[in-house]
């Protein structure tokens, strides 16, 4: 008995950390998980385990989801890249095992677990925060330096419904973990809206569907109740998030206007020379930026002559982002309705001449309320495929372009895929068969669905989704009878969307935010 005591705290403490560790180091992580798995082996208990792991249809799917890997081994030609992957996945089959043969932490253990995994989360965006301050034009990928900017932003939407599930729970009086110390509704608010402005910074557009979608599931999800006084509760919440949607979509409808409304420079005749006689450069290309055609009204000999009076910074030199400060001082001249000559340099005031050399090429990028500037960054993409098909540097269209090339390597291979370590080498094909600019990239879909489909075949990805919903299926009842924390079925949520625009299970931090909430599942699950 002792010796199960040892090993049950040894448990803890290294579920415990991992929760830490998968949001702030996968170094350290890439340790705690074995010792995780060791403990487990070393803990003995076999029977039992057993039983719980023929019980578990979870497990069996996470089984053969691993499985497919190694089988896939033997219509692989490239063995050396499929075995490193299938060493990469070890942690999908091994954490998983551990956590579903091991009884879930109960009452206050569950919550100290839960407000480690979400006081850490909390510092890394302070950390964030600080960066963002205190480092000149630091790119929104870099305010989290310790995973990447997409896997965090998971775990902030993770965090912020384990903040609205303490908060249901709490009120309705039931025995479900309550989440961070203090138990004030207006501090949860606070540091709801906390992440929310995190997500903001990071401009993650995943994190915002995600939480748009599965607020709709959670409400959903309420369960009916006779109550007079909480009778129509789920609708009133219903109504509230369609006027949110509403009002988001308003927003973006607007902003989409004043990003194409033509401004009056744009919608005059163009004039052919410059009020000191030299000639205009007019490409008509179309490309709109803020209400203007960015490369209209371009006169390079007084924009080279007019710069260095202003700024000591060469038109030449670089900006953070790789491109010239030139084209900077074009698209910001352009964004305010002016020409790109000695008159448009001589309208700007100092401030907007220090932020052109420092490479801010739109206005709104510095001074616009942060969903008007993804906005406009996502229309600034859109333009730059519409007028050039170009796709390099804009996440979005190099997203588009590796989808139409997973789905030509999946056409290749239909039934059965690539095999495990034959991905990589079939996109590279296409990519050549395409002429496409992303031959040099050597990228993965960034689509789990297409990446296993690609990977197996419809064959394979057929068995695996027919196990996963064997395996949700059989937990019904539990979610039903209020068995299972109720951020569990958000927490799928988030993966299963996340799914459609990265490769999750591609990562060390992808893979356990996958499967380190398994722990706590309902026993019987």
């Amino acid at each position: 008995m002792k010796r199960a005591v040892i090993h049950r705290r040894i448990y803890l403490v290294l579920l415990t950390l991992l929760g830490g560790c998968m949001v702030t180091t996968v170094g350290l992580s890439n340790v705690v998980w074995p010792l995780l798995f060791a403990n487990w082996l070393l803990e003995g208990r076999w029977q039992e385990k057993w039983k719980m792991a023929r019980e578990s249809r979870l497990l069996q799917a996470f089984a053969v989801l691993f499985l497919l890997h190694v089988v896939a081994l033997l219509w692989s030609s490239d063995l050396t890249t499929g075995l490193l992957n299938i060493v990469d996945m070890l942690p999908l089959m091994a954490v998983p095992l551990v956590l579903l043969t091991t009884q879930p932490p109960e009452g206050n253990t569950r919550r100290f677990i839960l407000n480690f995994y979400g006081l850490t989360v909390f510092v890394v965006t302070v950390i964030g925060f600080i960066r963002w301050l205190t480092i000149p034009d630091l790119p929104h990928r870099e305010i989290v330096t310790y995973i990447s900017h997409i896997r965090f932003s998971l775990n902030i939407c993770m965090v912020i419904f384990l903040l609205v599930a303490s908060a249901r729970t709490r009120t309705s009086h039931t025995t479900h973990s309550s989440f961070f110390i203090p138990h004030s509704s207006f501090f949860k608010l606070l540091l709801i809206l906390w992440f929310l402005f995190i997500l903001l910074l990071l401009q993650s557009y995943t994190a915002f569907v995600i939480l748009a979608v599965a607020s709709l599931v959670a409400i959903l999800m309420m369960p009916a109740t006779h109550s007079p006084t909480r009778k129509n509760r789920r609708l009133r919440w219903l109504t509230l998030w369609l006027l949110g949607a509403t009002l988001v979509t308003v927003m973006i409808v607007l902003g989409c206007r004043s990003y194409y409304s033509l401004d009056p420079l744009a919608s005059q005749p163009l004039r052919e020379y410059t009020a000191n006689g030299r000639p205009y450069k007019h490409q008509q290309d179309g490309f709109i930026e803020n209400g203007n055609y960015v490369n209209n009204y371009i006169c390079h000999e007084e924009l080279a002559s007019e710069w260095p009076r202003r700024s000591p910074v060469s038109l030449d030199s670089l900006t953070a982002s790789g491109h010239p400060v030139e084209s900077a001082l074009i698209r910001y001249l352009n964004a305010l309705g002016l020409p790109k000559d000695s008159s448009g340099i001589a309208a700007l005031t100092d401030a907007q001449v220090e932020e052109i050399a420092r490479g801010v090429a739109n206005p709104v990028y510095e001074h616009g309320f942060p969903l008007k500037k993804m906005l406009y960054v996502t229309l600034f993409e859109i333009e730059n495929y519409r007028c050039y098909q170009a796709v390099i540097g804009f996440t979005m269209l190099q997203r588009l372009e590796l989808w139409n090339c997973a789905w030509r390597v999946i056409r290749e291979h239909p039934w059965i895929g690539t095999g495990t370590g034959d991905l990589s080498n079939e996109m590279h094909t296409q990519f050549v068969a395409m002429n496409s600019p992303m031959l040099q990239r050597e990228l993965l879909p960034h689509n789990q669905y297409l990446t296993l489909i690609a990977l197996f075949g419809f064959l394979g990805f057929a068995l695996i989704l027919l196990f996963f919903l064997r395996a949700w299926r059989s937990s019904i009842p539990a979610i039903k009878q209020s068995n299972i924390p109720t951020f569990m079925p958000l927490w799928l949520t988030i993966i299963l969307l996340s799914f459609l625009t990265e490769n999750t299970l591609d990562s060390l931090p992808g893979i356990l935010f996958c499967t380190w909430f398994l722990a706590f599942r309902h026993k019987k699950c």
